[in-house]
């Protein structure tokens, strides 16, 4: 591509390192947009490299953006466009594009593959995992109330519904997370309706290769007990007792001693929501904010490659 005056210009600034440039340096994006061309086989050239739509969606995650936010600050901040790639200048992004990659991502299933391919990445170049995983749950408040209505009367975000935590009641989707619990990255991701049980999603979220299990009570039942035996895993899952069937004394000490272990996916699952924005929903339906979810997922474990100090 030949330099513009204006990129010939910004060369000789000086450069301003941030947490973007350490990401540049630990994740093989390359291996990502090879995936991504992929959607457009048969369809021609896609008019904006896919990988930098990409970057785009993880720069909402990490900055709390709009589509229509983070196309401005792309064009503003240098640290944004250094990351997506200088090239940008050339094409012209705007909100509509993004939107238009976001369901091509979701029709596509293309999402899942780049999660595999970065786990993989991530493995192969230092951070590898330890073969220990620990599984929890936790609830995100949907883009609208449930009850919701179009001007037909149906329902705007019809997969959103609620949930009772005491007196409370919750509306929003249900997000499982799987974590390593020595690298702390995020193995596996499942979102789900609000009101289904934990035990449902407690085999997707083992990755290959698991050793042992820690979770929490919800998860806890004779099914998964034999689940992990069969497969020669290490069952941590803490330990529940039942109405006319309390806990032993050994159980509760394993409990306080599994717990100490646990209790890190709680952290990681306050970083998603705290630093990667996962603490709402952006979107309708249960396809589209699965692919926001998988993207905060992402946009948690490249954060946290940085502080591994993962090496080519």
């Amino acid at each position: 591509m030949q330099p513009t005056f204006g990129m010939l210009e910004d060369q000789s600034r000086r450069k301003k390192e941030s947490m973007l440039d350490g990401i540049g340096e630990v994740i093989d994006f390359g291996r990502i947009e090879k995936l991504l061309l992929k959607m457009y086989k048969g369809g021609g050239r896609p008019p904006i490299p896919p990988l930098m739509l990409f970057k785009a969606l993880l720069l909402e995650s990490w900055y709390g953006l709009s589509d229509v936010s983070v196309v401005e600050e792309i064009h503003d901040r240098r640290s944004f466009e250094r990351f997506v790639g200088e090239g940008v200048r050339k094409y012209h992004l705007d909100d509509t594009t993004l939107v238009k990659f976001r369901n091509r991502l979701r029709e596509s299933g293309m999402m899942d593959r780049v999660w595999n391919e970065v786990d993989k990445s991530l493995s192969q170049r230092g951070a590898k995992v330890r073969q220990g995983v620990i599984i929890d749950s936790t609830l995100v408040a949907s883009s609208c109330r449930p009850e919701s209505k179009r001007q037909n009367g149906e329902p705007v975000d019809p997969d959103a519904g609620y949930v009772r935590r005491g007196d409370r009641t919750i509306p929003g989707y249900k997000s499982h997370v799987s974590m390593d619990d020595d690298t702390w990255l995020i193995r596996r991701m499942e979102l789900v309706p609000i009101a289904e049980h934990d035990q449902n999603r407690f085999e997707e979220l083992i990755p290959e290769g698991t050793s042992r299990v820690y979770a929490d009570k919800g998860y806890s039942s004779e099914l998964h007990d034999y689940y992990l035996l069969e497969h020669g895993m290490t069952n941590r899952v803490l330990h529940k007792g039942a109405r006319n069937r309390p806990l032993k004394g050994w159980q509760l000490e394993q409990n306080r001693r599994w717990s100490k272990i646990r209790c890190r996916v709680e952290a990681k699952i306050g970083d998603l929501k705290r630093w990667c924005s996962m603490d709402r929903m952006r979107y309708y339906g249960m396809e589209r904010n699965r692919i926001w979810m998988l993207v905060c997922g992402l946009a948690c474990n490249f954060k946290r490659a940085t502080v591994l100090g993962t090496s080519p």
